[in-house]
């Protein structure tokens, strides 16, 4: 990895879009979901598989990343459509703003998640970037 590959706080600009993460909600997910929280009653996702699957697609979308960064809030709006176990869940990953303050570097990334032509979550993550 190259120094000038990492995502530092300079780098971000608003507007800026990092593309688009494929989650797929195969069963391997499925069966490491049950492993921690036990068996789904139905096909439908459960909401907190839906927040997992925006975060991992948050961390693969933005890489390497420096070491230190802080996750301070997240807002999240789930639509009325619930995805199902095997559908994928195409998340887009983007800038919306940043600002230096008190010496800290603050990034708001914006979220939208979608299975097929179905918006299923949008939200905001804001981070301290650590560098």
């Amino acid at each position: 990895m190259q120094a000038e590959d990492m995502w530092t706080y300079e780098r971000f600009e608003p507007g800026q879009v990092f593309g688009v993460v494929e989650i797929p909600l195969d069963a391997a997910k499925r069966a490491h979901w049950q492993e921690i929280f036990g068996a789904c009653s139905d096909e439908t996702l459960p909401r907190g598989m839906l927040v997992a699957a925006m975060m991992e697609a948050y961390i693969r979308a933005i890489q390497p990343r420096p070491k230190g960064n802080v996750h301070a809030a997240q807002t999240l709006h789930f639509t009325g459509h619930r995805p199902r176990w095997d559908d994928t869940i195409a998340i887009a990953v983007s800038c919306l703003s940043k600002e230096e303050k008190k010496g800290r570097f603050w990034v708001d990334f914006g979220i939208q998640a979608s299975a097929g032509d179905n918006t299923v979550l949008s939200g905001t993550i804001r981070s301290i970037w650590a560098q």
